[in-house]
């Protein structure tokens, strides 16, 4: 039984005014510019993180998206170098996206092999769906990597769910996915704007979590660009958790 824990993500890992936010679980993004894979950079994210539960974002973009061949292959370099950095910095999982269509049998074949050299370097590569993701296409991703597990990002449900690009019913999506979820996103879409308080946005929350298996989700991590809507999204998920 995993005990659920509620984290931030930070695009600015220095950061330090009066209304920073300090959990004991964080998620970084490997695009913040404090960020590099240099020694130097590392152990300074190693000092600020000290004693922290780790997750890592990676900056790439829906992998497999790009069609130039030098492009493809600084995605995969990249994607390398996250999964060593983590490692390094005791990242348990890294965040990825995958491109909006299927895979093609070249790409689930390089994909399995970034799997397996995250797995060699004790990192758990999470896949998360797209904003507007359409479900038969990332269902049929995940189905191709039998142990590779979701982080659902509830802002990207209720675009997709908003947008009408889902394509199924959303409770037929979370039955196919609730034994893959192991960590939550957790922001909403307001029908206009990304990434704000869970309860700004038209999407059930509670009731997509109801649905969820909690002996399995580790982490919920607050993901918000409006540091004022931080506090009552903490309170309501810590209220949430108490009554399950």
């Amino acid at each position: 039984m995993v005990k659920t824990k509620i984290g931030f993500k930070t695009w600015n890992i220095s950061y330090n005014e009066k209304d920073k936010i300090n959990l004991p679980v964080m998620e970084i993004a490997s695009k913040d510019a404090k960020f590099g894979f240099r020694k130097k950079s590392l152990d300074k994210v190693k000092t600020l993180t000290k004693g922290k539960d780790l997750s890592m974002h990676t900056q790439t973009k829906r992998v497999f998206t790009d069609k130039n061949k030098i492009l493809r292959e600084l995605e995969i370099t990249t994607l390398k170098a996250e999964i060593l950095a983590c490692s390094y910095l005791g990242c348990k999982e890294l965040i990825v996206h995958l491109k909006q269509g299927k895979l093609t049998t070249k790409e689930i074949k390089l994909f399995l092999e970034l799997l397996r050299f995250a797995r060699k370097h004790k990192v758990e590569i999470l896949y998360e769906p797209n904003g507007n993701f359409i479900a038969k296409n990332f269902l049929y991703n995940l189905s191709k990597f039998p142990k590779l597990n979701v982080n659902l990002d509830l802002c990207h449900l209720g675009m997709a769910v908003e947008n009408k690009t889902l394509g199924m019913e959303l409770n037929d999506f979370l039955k196919k996915v609730r034994k893959r979820v192991v960590y939550i996103h957790a922001s909403a879409y307001d029908g206009q704007e990304e990434h704000h308080g869970l309860d700004k946005g038209k999407l059930n929350w509670r009731e997509v979590l109801n649905q969820l298996d909690f002996s399995k989700i580790r982490k919920i991590i607050i993901e918000l660009h409006y540091f004022e809507e931080f506090k009552e999204t903490k309170k309501a998920l810590d209220d949430y958790l108490k009554k399950i």
